[in-house]
């Protein structure tokens, strides 16, 4: 059965992009364009990761990271954060909230999927 992704980012091109790598790759995804529809998404099913963007509209990463691992089906869902971000403190402060990890905007497709093989142990 195919790991369960849910992908969070406010720009429609870049969901898509992540769909496509990720289906691609052999997984299930989900998409919400903001951290409140993650949240959403979050209270309705269950997932294997998450995958978000740092900065958003309605609910930004580092938030809706704070929320979804306060539910108790997304305590132990391992986070990866994406963003063009370069503020290190913005950085800590993500991994902080819960991020396993952080990937800086633009990435490679066979960054991604090295990241989730070893964030999902496979």
């Amino acid at each position: 059965m195919a790991k369960k992704i849910l992908i969070v980012d406010d720009s429609p091109s870049v969901l898509a992009i992540l769909e496509d790598m990720l289906v691609d790759a052999g997984y299930d995804v989900v998409a919400a364009a903001d951290g409140q529809e993650a949240l959403n998404k979050v209270d309705q099913d269950v997932f294997d990761l998450i995958i978000t963007d740092l900065t958003m509209p309605v609910m930004d990463g580092i938030e809706f990271m704070q929320e979804a691992k306060s539910r108790p089906n997304c305590k132990f869902v391992p986070i990866v954060m994406l963003s063009s971000e370069e503020d290190s403190d913005k950085i800590a402060e993500a991994k902080k909230s819960g991020a396993s990890t952080f990937l800086r905007k633009p990435f490679k497709e066979s960054q991604l999927i090295a990241i989730l093989r070893v964030v999902l142990g496979n």
